[in-house]
């Protein structure tokens, strides 16, 4: 059903595993992505891009990366604000500079039973 959609668009590339590893040499993928994932979910499901969302994760599930195009009326998880990062708004910035995600802070939440969520309370940062 429609008002649920969820895909996700797999890059090939095995050297990207995340939005830090992302520079402007990228936008051409990025801007693919985008555009030909919009077209095919018109042209598959007659859903219009002003009824998606299309982001991507930071902290991802896997480290492999990957663009989530969800149906705009789908509460998905992870597609909140904390961790989901609009790829129309990750093309604009990495334009603007080529390093911004190796330079910017990232903030994103951690579930207490997170391996990563460990690592700090062990090292006294929670």
């Amino acid at each position: 059903q429609l008002e649920d959609l969820y895909l996700i668009a797999l890059v090939h590339r095995r050297d990207i595993k995340s939005l830090r590893d992302l520079t402007a040499e990228h936008l051409p993928l990025l801007r693919n992505i985008l555009q030909e994932g919009k077209e095919a979910i018109v042209k598959r499901f007659g859903v219009p891009s002003s009824q998606l969302r299309i982001y991507l994760h930071y902290q991802p599930s896997y480290q492999h990366l990957h663009v989530h195009f969800t149906a705009l009326g789908y509460d998905a998880p992870g597609s909140s604000v904390e961790r989901a990062h609009l790829l129309a708004d990750v093309i604009d910035n990495l334009a603007m500079d080529s390093l911004y995600y190796q330079k910017r802070a990232l903030t994103f939440p951690l579930r207490v039973d997170e391996p990563l969520f460990k690592k700090f309370q062990e090292a006294g940062k929670v």
